[in-house]
């Protein structure tokens, strides 16, 4: 692996040598299953790493969505007041660039559009605990968050004795998506800049998370490679061993899940519907127009 590491940071410095500015990269973990995990709802997972993929300079531009102090009142100004000054004397104002009140949200981005864009204008979603579970499973956001990978991150905004520390732990580490859609699991895991031991070390970490929480465990683990934009993927892992039939996977279909999932599938299957019938209006309109 160390052999495979090198040679890897030793052609992404040849490549950046054209580049005219030269950035470090994030290389990922790419991880193929055996097995494809049986799970109706999207799970994040963060993995601290002991070697974070940010320094002081280069922290993301974080937006934090918070509750409404009063739920009738519809002026929010004193909501981002009170929580911005919670930033302030938690030391965060350099981090946390917009105080977002739920109302606001609500609002100022109900449209499409203006999910799209606000997904686009922050690196980093944080939510008020209280919020986090409507946010991250309801509509609120919209599938444009959940595409571009900007669900936002739990902290406890009030109750956190130190909320800095608590902000820092998540920006100082990596998320592990399981979304049960695939086989290849994609986790931002060194930069390009780090050290060979280092890499490995937070190759390690990673690996060391995920098997605590992928079904199967790491018996359901095909193979890795190392993966960055624009470079081939390396393999640094290969299972030759395990047998389909010896990986086992939890039955996460419980009757209500499946009762929902069978709502999602109707649904899908009427919007479709719906989709066709609009093209097939719009199609018969053009050609009475052409006969006309």
């Amino acid at each position: 692996m160390e052999k495979a590491i090198e040679e890897f940071q030793s052609y992404l410095a040849n490549s950046a040598k054209n580049e005219l500015f030269a950035e470090a990269k994030k290389i990922s973990l790419q991880v193929c299953l055996h097995k494809i995990p049986n799970l109706m709802n999207e799970k994040l997972i963060l993995c601290k790493l002991p070697n974070p993929l940010h320094t002081e300079d280069s922290y993301p531009e974080t937006c934090l969505i918070v509750k409404d102090i009063d739920k009738k009142d519809r002026d929010y100004e004193k909501t981002i007041r009170k929580y911005e000054k919670i930033i302030k004397d938690n030391h965060l104002d350099s981090i946390v660039k917009k105080v977002m009140p739920l109302k606001q949200l609500n609002l100022e981005f109900r449209p499409f559009e203006t999910k799209r864009t606000l997904s686009t204008s922050f690196d980093l979603f944080l939510a008020d605990k209280n919020l986090h579970e409507i946010l991250f499973n309801g509509s609120k956001l919209g599938k444009e968050f959940r595409k571009r990978k900007k669900m936002p991150f739990k902290v406890d905004v009030e109750g956190s004795k130190n909320l800095k520390e608590d902000v820092m732990n998540i920006l100082n580490s990596t998320t592990i998506r399981l979304t049960g859609r695939g086989p290849i699991l994609d986790i931002n895991t060194f930069l390009s800049c780090h050290t060979v031991k280092q890499a490995i070390e937070n190759i390690n970490a990673v690996k060391a998370e995920l098997v605590k929480h992928l079904p199967g465990g790491e018996s359901n683990i095909k193979s890795i490679f190392i993966k960055s934009t624009n470079a081939p993927a390396v393999p640094i892992y290969d299972d030759l061993k395990t047998n389909l039939n010896d990986v086992k996977l939890p039955n996460n279909m419980t009757p209500a899940k499946i009762k929902k999932n069978k709502k999602m599938v109707v649904k899908r299957l009427k919007k479709n519907k719906q989709i066709k019938n609009k093209q097939n209006s719009k199609q018969n309109l053009v050609l009475r127009k052409k006969i006309a």
